[in-house]
């Protein structure tokens, strides 16, 4: 299972994989580091907490084996600190993994990635 919340897909997602969509994010062109809904404007904190309760609920009724982060998450951490958190205190707890491997993740998220 794939969730993304980027920009629209450009390719269809391998056999067997199931494609979840999240309210779409991006980050600003013009001011790194701010966050932007699909629309184009400021994800302000109603819109994060919609979009976390969607990835919370999705892997609330899912039990991965992995987790694999996308590309550099600290823009995201409003989302991916509950979720990791979660995850770490199920049993077995799935692993988790940053890809492409070494992007840089933030010490927010650190202690929950390895």
């Amino acid at each position: 299972m794939l969730a993304w919340g980027g920009l629209p897909l450009t390719i269809t997602p391998p056999p067997g994989v199931t494609l979840t969509p999240l309210p779409g994010a991006q980050e600003s062109a013009e001011v790194p580091g701010l966050m932007l809904d699909a629309d184009g404007h400021v994800a302000n904190q109603s819109w994060k907490k919609r979009r976390a309760a969607a990835l919370l609920a999705l892997f609330a009724g899912m039990r991965p084996r992995l987790i694999v982060l996308d590309g550099a998450p600290s823009l995201f951490r409003f989302e991916l600190r509950p979720l990791l958190e979660m995850a770490r205190r199920r049993d077995p707890a799935p692993a988790v993994r940053v890809w492409p491997e070494g992007a840089v993740i933030g010490l927010e998220l650190a202690g929950l990635v390895g």
